[in-house]
């Protein structure tokens, strides 16, 4: 009499289940000396857990060159099989503990939207759930899709976002920007400062885009002079404030700084982006909703 497909399965998988956790480590870092720093255990033991996992399955899952491995689409594949598999299993144990909503959960957030996006929403959260403990940190927008399917971080508060089959994107606001500068700079008086006046002075502003884009919300056709390039937006908001530049900036965050508005500007959208659970009622799930439904 035939075992059951659930017990055939689960026999296929005992051969290599103990091999995944090593792969999906290797598999993010691409560096062998890397995943063994994280794994604690020498690169040629990696090397040949790889080797004997590609063997298991039948191809390879890495291309090499030299020492340096790269995914190839099976292992892309499998590699998300394995990251939805974990999240699972990490979900299910989570539901089986002392509660739902105990322990971390990671947010990120761009500096200065935090105190006014984020930290009043956490607040009413942590009021509500006293057990759970949020951890803020700030992945750059291009970084938050990759770490939060690696699970590095539950949600994402960002500015520039693309839709991803893996990932959940919602609204979180409409943010207008403006033209500021600090009480002090020479405009500050004038409030309404003509182009030429406003040419005349110095921006701060974001480090160009490889195609030479600034990516703040200036209209491309007017003229400025950048003289200080920075890369968090929060070092704009205090150069802007020491009164020697004027800036581009989301008003909420300047205004929060006592920064000057000197002209508005076209708005941007800030987005709340996460991976789906499986329980609607979870630790991520009640961060979101909080983000969503909370004072800003």
């Amino acid at each position: 009499m035939g075992q059951t497909p659930g017990v055939d399965r689960a026999a296929r998988l005992r051969s290599l289940w103990s091999w995944l956790p090593v792969f999906r480590v290797v598999a993010e870092t691409e560096h062998l000396p890397t995943a063994s720093e994280v794994l604690h255990v020498t690169a040629s033991s990696l090397s040949r857990t790889v080797r004997l996992l590609e063997e298991d399955v039948g191809q390879r899952l890495f291309e090499r060159e030299g020492r340096g491995l790269t995914l190839n689409p099976a292992g892309e594949d499998l590699l998300r099989a394995v990251r939805d598999a974990m999240r699972r299993v990490d979900e299910a144990l989570l539901q089986l503990g002392p509660g739902r909503m105990v322990g971390e959960v990671r947010v990120s957030v761009p500096g200065p939207f935090a105190p006014i996006y984020v930290l009043p929403a956490l607040g009413v959260l942590a009021r509500e759930h006293p057990r759970l403990h949020p951890r803020v940190v700030s992945v750059p927008d291009p970084e938050v899709a990759g770490a939060l399917e690696r699970g590095e971080i539950d949600v994402a508060v960002l500015e520039a976002a693309a839709p991803r089959d893996t990932l959940s994107l919602k609204t979180l606001a409409e943010v207008p920007h403006a033209l500021c500068c600090g009480p002090t700079h020479p405009l500050a008086a004038r409030r309404r400062p003509t182009a030429r006046e406003i040419e005349a002075h110095v921006f701060v502003a974001p480090t160009a885009l490889p195609d030479g884009a600034v990516p703040d919300r200036w209209p491309p056709e007017l003229p400025r002079t950048i003289g200080l390039s920075v890369h968090q937006m929060q070092v704009g908001v205090d150069a802007c404030a020491s009164g020697a530049y004027l800036a581009v900036l989301p008003w909420p965050v300047a205004e929060r700084a006592g920064l000057v508005r000197l002209r508005p500007l076209s708005s941007s959208t800030l987005y709340v982006m996460h991976r789906p659970t499986l329980d609607p009622e979870g630790r991520t799930e009640a961060v979101v909703d909080a983000l969503l439904s909370g004072p800003a």
